[in-house]
């Protein structure tokens, strides 16, 4: 069984046994640097909270979001185009796959912003490289160490001290969260996310050895004993927002396959976490596209209005805007596979009860292509920069290295 220490009980605990001799050194240390770190998060105006959802592989847009009165669309699809009888209809000249039903019952709400024809110029067609462009927010030419949501951390959060400031609900850490404050933690399950008691006893003696080093300023150790510290106390802090929320509670486990639930419990459990990541794969559509897709947009669709449903529930509505995107959209033509290759320019999707609802930006015409590619109309920075000024409030050109104008997208 695990034992789950709480944060208060860590700091009493470490000051009581270092007052009598027994804290390990590292314990001490860690104990002096909490009390001092244990501030609110900077910059976390009002509580708000961003969720970023990738759809890895290149979600095919023209199936998503479909121009049901073009001809040219049913030409280059003659047996991919979905039939109009299923289609879900948004206006005259475009409808919705109607496996995204429970999205668009949040569309009708006034809940859903629709940004259509989103890419960036010189595109790129590789899974890495456009995921990386999307990531770090950078052009097609450009190679940027640092992830757009790394920066904001940089630049906006200075009193930030704690890692969980951004939390990436998978086994690995997004590229958007490279910074130079290494703030950014990732887990699938949030119960078994960190040092457990009973299972540090080597690294203590580790520890013990590091500060017994040298009595003297020293750099490197500071930020080992630093970084040693904040990455005690967040495992701490996810455990007890966790636990506050009910995960795990009569030996439930989160479910792997709805992360948006787990995010939805550590909001109510309130973690001080100001950016969630969350990425579902399976996008990469080059054969059987019509099942593969429907299967896959129907469990995002789901997945959001649950998500949608809960923080109504918990009353954390009015605080969460999620946003929605893939590294590229798919080919006009359908394949021989019975699927499209990797394309271009593809929807956006910005939900919550503060965006402003409706479709942004005009939809790609088929009729003026890119060597049979969709030429993009709104660059994916201008969105970004949309959520950065008008619901984090700060300026987004430090963050994005250049000015994109923001789109009136955020209430």
């Amino acid at each position: 069984m695990n034992v789950i220490i709480s944060r208060r009980g860590f700091l009493k605990g470490a000051a009581m046994f270092s007052s009598i001799g027994l804290a390990p050194a590292f314990l001490a240390h860690t104990a002096e640097s909490v009390s001092a770190e244990a501030a609110p998060i900077a910059g976390f105006k009002d509580g708000r909270i961003l969720v970023v959802v990738q759809l890895g592989g290149g979600n095919d847009g023209l199936n998503t979001l479909t121009p049901w009165t073009d001809d040219a669309y049913y030409r280059a699809r003659p047996t991919l185009g979905l039939k109009k009888e299923r289609l879900i209809r948004i206006t005259d000249d475009l409808a919705a796959n109607d496996k995204l039903a429970d999205l668009m019952k949040l569309y009708d709400k006034g809940q859903v912003g629709i940004v259509q024809g989103v890419g960036y110029p010189n595109p790129d067609r590789s899974h890495f490289r456009s995921m990386e462009i999307w990531h770090t927010a950078s052009d097609s030419d450009e190679f940027l160490s640092r992830g757009w949501i790394g920066r904001y951390f940089d630049n906006c959060c200075s009193g930030t001290a704690r890692p969980q400031a951004g939390v990436s609900l998978g086994k690995d850490r997004p590229q958007a969260f490279d910074s130079e404050k290494g703030i950014g933690v990732a887990f699938e399950d949030p119960m078994n996310f960190g040092w457990k008691p009973g299972k540090a006893t080597d690294t203590a003696e580790k520890f013990e050895k590091i500060n017994a080093a040298s009595s003297k300023k020293n750099d490197t150790l500071d930020f080992l004993r630093h970084t040693t510290s904040n990455a005690i106390m967040s495992s701490y802090e996810v455990k007890e927002a966790a636990q506050r929320a009910g995960v795990g509670k009569n030996g439930q486990k989160p479910n792997p396959k709805d992360p948006l639930q787990t995010v939805a419990a550590l909001i109510r459990g309130d973690l001080q976490t100001r950016i969630y990541y969350v990425s579902t794969s399976g996008f990469d559509t080059h054969a059987n596209q019509l099942t593969t897709q429907d299967g896959l947009l129907e469990r995002f669709s789901q997945s959001i209005a649950r998500f949608q449903q809960t923080l109504e529930a918990d009353g954390n509505a009015d605080r969460v805007v999620t946003m929605v995107f893939s590294e590229f959209g798919r080919r006009v033509g359908q394949n021989a596979s019975g699927g499209t290759d990797h394309g271009t320019a593809a929807p956006m999707f910005v939900i919550g009860k503060n965006v402003k609802a409706g479709l942004h930006g005009k939809a790609p015409n088929l009729s003026d292509l890119d060597d049979g590619d969709l030429k993009y109309g709104v660059d994916f920075r201008g969105v970004y920069a949309s959520v950065l000024q008008d619901w984090f409030e700060v300026g987004p050109e430090k963050i994005l290295h250049r000015k994109h104008e923001p789109l009136p997208i955020i209430a």
